[in-house]
């Protein structure tokens, strides 16, 4: 039998890029049949999306996202990366409604209202599938990937770290301090990756850089993480027109340092990391 996860990164990649190569009927069923592929998304309400959301919260340790996080970065299983980002903003997503039924998305939590076009083979879950597996994700803060992601994170296996790496992420962190104070966190980025501590590439390492600011450890008390103040869509945005990062890692500094307190936090009963502090 073929391979699903090949099949569907060949389906949106190639060594150029973007590539939305012709999903057949026969690609199509081997790739649900091995859940690398979903059939046309249930369109469904606000309210509905958020009793969803608060369900799937509940029904996860925060522990064990820390966990497959941790088992990520050794194994490069970047679908155990992206569940830390879609869970810590998932949980701090407040009580809210969006009575307007007629727009498709809802500025506070980012949830999208799927539509005719997202319910074809290359929208949907399937394209949000293929960016879990390709990057870690990249849509933690839009309400439908983080719904999905943790959906999809409660069929994993659970995982445990290694010492190792245990002290891949340590050395990640350490890096924050070799860095001049008024430098951003792009220069974080170039820093681990030349170091090459992980196996990883730039796009990668961005989302990993983006997912420790949607739980905490990349803020600032200026621009804290969303479990500390939530900041809706309309206050997302870089501060510099050229930043490709997501908020609050985009307008993180050196100065602003490693945040400990989300860190113990996040990761909480790792005294290894404690020790790096």
């Amino acid at each position: 039998m073929q391979d699903g996860k090949k099949l569907l990164f060949d389906s949106f990649w190639s060594s150029s890029g973007w590539s939305y190569n012709e999903i057949t009927d026969e690609v199509f069923q081997t790739c649900i049949e091995q859940g690398y592929m979903f059939d046309p998304p249930e369109i469904i309400t606000h309210d509905e999306y958020m009793k969803k959301l608060a369900e799937v919260v509940k029904n996860i340790d925060p522990k064990d996202v820390a966990d497959a996080f941790l088992y990520s970065l050794s194994t490069r299983a970047l679908e155990y990366r992206s569940a830390l980002g879609s869970y810590w903003y998932a949980a701090a997503v407040p009580e809210h409604e969006w009575p307007d039924d007629k727009t498709y998305h809802c500025p506070v939590c980012g949830w999208h209202k799927w539509s005719d076009n997202d319910r074809k083979r290359h929208r949907g879950y399937n394209v949000l599938n293929f960016e879990r597996y390709k990057w870690g994700g990249v849509r933690h803060t839009k309400g439908h990937y983080a719904l999905f992601d943790l959906e999809q994170f409660l069929l994993l296996p659970k995982v445990k770290p290694t010492d190792e790496d245990i002290k891949l992420f340590a050395e990640i962190l350490d890096c924050a301090a070799q860095m001049n104070p008024d430098k951003k966190v792009g220069e974080l980025q170039k820093i681990i990756t030349s170091k090459k501590i992980i196996k990883s590439n730039k796009s990668e390492m961005q989302i990993l850089l983006d997912i420790l600011g949607i739980c905490g450890i990349l803020s600032s008390p200026e621009n804290p993480c969303y479990a500390d103040r939530f900041v809706d869509t309309y206050g997302r945005d870089p501060v510099e027109y050229k930043n490709d990062y997501a908020y609050p890692t985009n307008r993180w500094r050196a100065s602003d340092g490693i945040n400990t307190d989300r860190l113990n936090i996040v990761f909480q009963g790792y005294d290894v990391l404690k020790d790096k502090q």
